[in-house]
């Protein structure tokens, strides 16, 4: 079976391309502007904004699509995607952009644990491996005890906990509702849910952050539409080595722009966490083949 002249599996590696492009340019994006807006602000905007891109285009293209009905889970995902982007952006505005990348890697390891579980099915001794491996992996990268340990070097960490948790519930989601309304939901959501800290720690943006932010909410609304797709096109372990992609992405990114260099630690460290989520993945596609 095709799709546009490729197949699922093709189709979903492009679509966690683009996703994987969006993220390393958001994490730049919001490097930029956590100097001087304070990362609630910066986390209510982007949502805010990839609301206002998504909204108008779904009731102006297919407006039935936007009902849904899970809203317990919609919930969930979006709480767990609100904590991931606060833990994302403080990360990101204290250590290196590279570092944070790396630690995201995880997500996908979280994620088909946190699919299993929810599942209520039974994690084996491989997956529970994986996710040992990956942690080591991150704690390559971390190095405690070797560098200062601080929050928000365990800041990337912490939000690919939440993201596993939020990624698990869009693979449930686009089983039975569609990527669009997948996608505005779990930003429509967390703007509620942002609002109150933004507000308290509110700064109001210059005209140069205008650009700045609106590209940021650009491209928040594109990761979540094109992961939607991914998910939906092709299981998550086929899926996945395209999502590595945002590590050298976001470190050549982060290079030519803010001349950061990451340190040698990081891509063994994420070469770890990436092998550990791909077999933890492809453990789960074997056990749902038999």
């Amino acid at each position: 079976m095709t799709v546009g002249g490729f197949t699922p599996a093709v189709t979903g590696l492009l679509w966690m391309s683009v996703t994987a492009a969006c993220y390393a340019a958001s994490y730049v994006t919001m490097r930029l502007l956590s100097d001087d807006i304070s990362i609630y602000e910066i986390t209510f905007l982007r949502s805010t904004i990839a609301c206002l891109f998504l909204g108008p285009w779904m009731l102006a293209t297919r407006p039935a699509a936007i009902r849904v009905t899970r809203w317990k889970l919609y919930w969930i995902r979006s709480v767990a995607t609100y904590a991931a982007m606060m833990c994302t952006v403080y990360g990101i505005a204290h250590v290196a952009i590279a570092d944070v990348t790396a630690l995201l890697l995880a997500s996908p390891l979280f994620t088909v644990l946190f699919a299993a579980m929810f599942l209520k099915e039974r994690v084996g001794i491989h997956r529970w491996a994986a996710l040992l491996a990956g942690i080591a992996g991150a704690l390559l990268i971390i190095r405690p005890g070797f560098t200062a340990i601080t929050l928000a070097s365990f800041a990337g960490l912490l939000a690919a906990f939440g993201y596993g948790i939020a990624n698990a519930g869009t693979k449930a989601l686009t089983s039975t509702d569609h990527p669009d309304a997948v996608a505005f939901w779990m930003y429509a959501l967390i703007v509620p849910i942002s609002a109150v800290p933004a507000i308290w720690t509110w700064t109001t943006p210059g005209w140069n952050h205008v650009p700045l932010i609106v590209f940021l909410g650009l491209l928040t609304m594109l990761s979540q539409y094109s992961m939607a797709r991914a998910f939906r096109a092709a299981d998550t372990s086929v899926v996945l080595p395209a999502h590595y992609l945002q590590m050298p992405f976001a470190a050549g990114l982060a290079f030519l722009i803010l001349a950061q260099v990451p340190s040698v630690w990081v891509w063994p460290g994420a070469a770890i966490i990436a092998a550990s989520a791909y077999y933890s993945a492809m453990r789960e596609r074997k056990r749902r083949g038999q």
